[in-house]
């Protein structure tokens, strides 16, 4: 019997909230594709039919935070009556939130960093990397527009500016010798500098 899309994106995603539960609890390399197949009551064909390989499911993780700020950057381009940095604040606020809660997101992140690391210019990193800036960069113009982004910023200059900053708050949080914690250092740092590019 053939399956209907919708079948088969709730496949899909079964499989991605299984992967991500296997990879938190026991640590990524150590997750089999048999076993996320079995946790998600599919076979071992239809996890490679979705992803390919045990990295492509990671790099589907990792796409998942791309998609709410893609979200919220469309919402602040079209409601004229939104505060674009005050709601980029609160998101990253949340983000932060979420992965502080859960301390295996460290080891979650740590895996990201290897995989960038040794496929230093591969397509879907470059894809991912675009895209996050692309929805930045839509928030800040939402924000010029509004004349709420204070002089000299450029949306462009404050989309790398901030990009560079989460990542490298993320990457340095996640190493075991982090001096700071992302909440509520993270948080605070974030909302500073956002506070102070308000026009």
């Amino acid at each position: 019997m053939r399956r209907t899309k919708e079948e088969a994106a709730q496949t899909r995603q079964e499989i991605l909230r299984k992967a991500e539960q296997l990879f938190l609890m026991n640590g990524y390399e150590n997750v089999t594709l048999e076993e996320i197949a079995a946790a998600a009551s599919v076979t071992r064909g239809a996890v490679h039919w979705h992803f390919k390989n045990k990295q492509g499911i990671l790099f589907a993780l990792r796409d998942e935070f791309r998609e709410p700020l893609s979200a919220l950057a469309e919402e602040m381009m079209q409601d004229n009556a939104s505060k674009p940095l005050d709601a980029l604040a609160d998101f990253v606020e949340k983000m932060f939130t979420t992965l502080h809660t859960d301390k295996r997101n460290k080891g979650m992140l740590r895996v990201m960093m290897y995989f960038d690391a040794v496929e230093p210019g591969a397509a879907d990193k470059q894809a991912f990397q675009q895209a996050l800036l692309l929805a930045l960069t839509q928030i800040f113009t939402a924000a010029d527009n509004r004349k709420k982004l204070s002089a000299p910023w450029t949306p462009a200059m404050a989309a790398a500016l901030l990009s560079s900053s989460i990542r490298g708050l993320m990457l340095e949080w996640a190493l075991d010798d982090a001096t700071f914690e992302l909440v509520p250092d993270g948080q605070n740092f974030i909302r500073m500098i956002l506070k102070n590019w308000q026009a």
